[in-house]
């Protein structure tokens, strides 16, 4: 593992009653945006849980800037799923109630965020509308600068104008050299605008990993009439789906001479990937 990746996860497992996380290894590189891809359940949410301390682990080692999970808490900005604050609470006093314990706290950078983002600084929590809330908890992850950015579905909720918005302030916040993000999601063309690295988790396991171009480049998303198919071909496609007039899968980009004429052969989406390498575990 790299020395200077701030978020390192080795061999970790979390055991519970009907899920089973692990063992997963992942490292995300300093400057670098690592997106954590998943249907829901996969164990996205519970990996992310483990980074920050929020539950124990029961094989492994974490290691977060250097330091334990939870540990430098300054250093590190956190969005996750569900608003982790008073209902009651305005953004002004949510702001007020936490600046204290971060010293590199900005108002000036928290008041541009949230007139950047259109949130109300004087409303209610209660009040905010889903996309709102998820605007106001990004604003204020940000506004004390974090080297290591951490986000659990950050953009689900929100229309797809307010998704663009926000992912135009993760590319602002990435122009200070060393910054870090990992960003889970389960909507996949969201890393198509920002990920430099894709991590692809199905039923609590890492089924593919590494540079969101390497793999894109490995597989192929091919399809073709049910004639198409040919032995050869059948025992390498992956995640293989029939239908009525033909199939496709993910074939590696290295089998490409495997295909005849009627196969068309197109760059698989993240979301493709996913879909097709978790069937393939499914069907094993």
């Amino acid at each position: 593992m790299n020395d200077d990746s701030p978020l390192k996860l080795q061999g970790i497992t979390k055991n519970y009653q009907e899920f089973h996380l692990g063992p997963i290894d992942l490292e995300v590189p300093r400057g670098y945006v690592m997106g954590l891809v998943g249907a829901n359940g996969a164990g996205k949410t519970t990996a992310i849980k483990a980074m920050l301390g929020m539950v124990g682990i029961d094989a492994g080692s974490i290691s977060v800037l250097d330091g334990a999970p939870g540990a430098r808490h300054g250093r590190i900005g956190v969005v996750l799923d569900r608003l982790a604050l008073s209902r009651d609470w305005t953004a002004v006093s949510a702001a007020r109630s936490l600046e204290r314990f971060y010293p590199d706290w900005d108002r000036d950078l928290l008041d541009d965020l949230l007139t950047r983002l259109d949130v109300p600084a004087r409303v209610k929590i209660k009040d905010l509308s889903r996309g709102q809330g998820v605007k106001l908890a990004l604003a204020l992850a940000l506004a004390h600068s974090p080297e290591l950015l951490i986000l659990d579905e950050p953009t689900s909720g929100l229309d797809p104008v307010a998704r663009l918005e926000v992912l135009d302030i993760f590319r602002d916040f990435l122009i200070a050299e060393g910054r870090t993000v990992l960003f889970s999601t389960h909507i996949t063309s969201d890393l198509d605008r920002i990920a430099d690295m894709v991590t692809i988790l199905d039923a609590g396991r890492v089924i593919a990993s590494g540079s969101r171009e390497d793999l894109l480049e490995t597989w192929v998303m091919v399809r073709g009439g049910v004639a198409d198919l040919t032995d050869g071909l059948n025992s390498r496609v992956r995640g293989l789906r029939r239908h009525s007039v033909g199939w496709e899968g993910l074939l590696p980009a290295a089998d490409l001479g495997l295909c005849g004429p009627g196969v068309v052969a197109e760059t698989p989406s993240i979301e493709e990937l996913l879909v097709h390498l978790a069937k393939e575990r499914k069907d094993a």
